[in-house]
């Protein structure tokens, strides 16, 4: 019975994700007046977003569903994502790329993924750390889907942004040391949930993937609202929502208390 009840969950997970791909996508066009492939009039398909768009979707879609059931690779990837995120965010910030800059945006992903690799893996070796980062990219995550709500930000102070984002960061991280298993649950999805849809959106090109950069003041980096990214951003909240519900019905049995690793 709990097979069957399992498989159900999870055919009705991947029913959701699939319908709400469909509607971000929706009206998306492809075209080649370039030579190359791309999506509406957002340019093309290159490989440094083809590799980032294919690993934030297998990464966010662990966090999102799978997080606190496993909780040794959740810190790692914990440890991996925010490494890896500050040192894509320095990059940019010394010397963003130019579109026709391709093998600089690999090298770029190659040298965030590198140090984010051994982030992730120092993290193991501290696991209350690796919980506070996990709150922490939770609020992160929930900050920016509030911003994103308007272009530019629903604060367009970037003094206001900061101290917003910091705040929510705090507040996550808080939460995820002393509340635990609810709050480590609640953040791994939203966090999941955020970076899933990046990911997508690395082919889908509504815009969204631009929100933390653009809330960042992170050099070229623009953001605007469009039916698209409205869509977007209510898929996000019910795939976290998905998410929530999925993780703790995968650990409904709760330890008796937080195990270090």
């Amino acid at each position: 019975m709990r097979g069957a009840a399992a498989r159900r969950m999870w055919c009705a997970v991947l029913g959701a994700l699939l319908c709400m791909l469909g509607a971000a996508a929706n009206d998306t066009k492809v075209t080649t007046s370039d030579g190359g492939l791309a999506l509406a009039n957002n340019g093309a398909l290159v490989a440094s977003g083809i590799v980032a768009g294919v690993v934030l979707i297998v990464v966010g879609f662990f966090f999102n569903y799978f997080g606190y059931r496993l909780l040794k690779l959740l810190i790692f990837l914990a440890g991996f994502s925010a490494v890896f995120g500050l040192v894509l965010y320095a990059e940019y910030k010394i010397r963003a790329p130019l579109d026709t800059e391709h093998a600089r945006q690999l090298w770029y992903l190659g040298i965030a993924a590198a140090l984010g690799a051994l982030g992730g893996a120092c993290v193991l070796f501290a696991y209350k750390v690796g919980v506070a980062l996990v709150g922490a990219l939770g609020g992160f995550a929930l900050a920016t889907w509030i911003l994103a709500m308007q272009t530019n930000g629903v604060i367009h102070s970037d003094v206001g942004r900061a101290l917003f984002i910091a705040a929510l960061v705090v507040a996550g991280i808080v939460a995820a040391l002393f509340i635990q298993r609810p709050a480590v649950i609640v953040a791994s999805a939203v966090w999941g949930s955020y970076v899933l849809f990046v990911g997508i959106d690395c082919f889908a090109r509504t815009g969204i993937q631009y929100t933390a950069l653009a809330f960042l003041s992170t050099p070229g980096a623009v953001y605007e609202t469009t039916p698209k990214v409205y869509a977007m951003i209510a898929c996000m909240a019910l795939s976290a929502l998905l998410g929530i519900l999925a993780q703790f019905r995968l650990t409904r049995k709760p330890k008796a208390s937080f195990i270090p690793l």
